[in-house]
């Protein structure tokens, strides 16, 4: 299992980063295939169907 990563003071932690951190746990725990478009993941099921995960700053 990853280390979790350590925040420090000051640290910018982004969208982004937030995504890119998400795309191991999707790749490992379901079938198909995940790209990162940015703040976004795309998820592809086998069978053709996708599915868009969304990250945002709230």
């Amino acid at each position: 299992m990853q280390e979790k990563h350590v925040f420090e003071e000051g640290t910018v932690v982004t969208a982004e980063d937030i995504a890119a951190s998400l795309k191991p746990l999707i790749d490992e725990y379901f079938v198909g295939a995940c790209v990162q478009e940015g703040e976004k993941l795309v998820y592809t099921l086998p069978d053709g169907k996708q599915f868009e995960i969304s990250v945002t700053e709230k």
